[in-house]
């Protein structure tokens, strides 16, 4: 293991013992297949306990004059002067040129 000192943004020193990645992973493709499939699911079980603690944010915490302004903020962001934007008719079109030139 290879021992590390870490400071954050706070200026606190944090140690960590680490592995370098290249030693994981090499490590991790010498075990026989049962034990890697072991690991992975110690990993997933480990993953979805971290998705449950993680406080997910409710639909209506922002009210429906936020949610306009948000939306209305964000309306034309993608658009370039200049140019329109296509027509439902020419994406049809432009996509099925795609893939008829794809499937030849």
């Amino acid at each position: 293991m290879c021992r590390k000192l870490i400071s954050n943004n706070y200026g606190d020193t944090i140690k960590f013992e680490v592995k370098l990645k290249q030693q994981i992973v090499q490590e991790f493709r010498s075990y026989p297949k049962a034990k890697k499939s072991v690991v992975i699911r110690q990993l997933l079980r480990i993953f979805a306990d971290d998705l449950e603690e993680t406080p997910q944010l409710k639909g209506d915490e922002l009210s429906i004059e936020e949610r306009t302004a948000i939306v209305e903020s964000l309306y034309g962001i993608a658009a370039v002067e200049g140019k329109t934007p296509p027509t439902d008719k020419e994406i049809k079109e432009d996509y099925t040129n795609y893939l008829s030139e794809k499937y030849k």
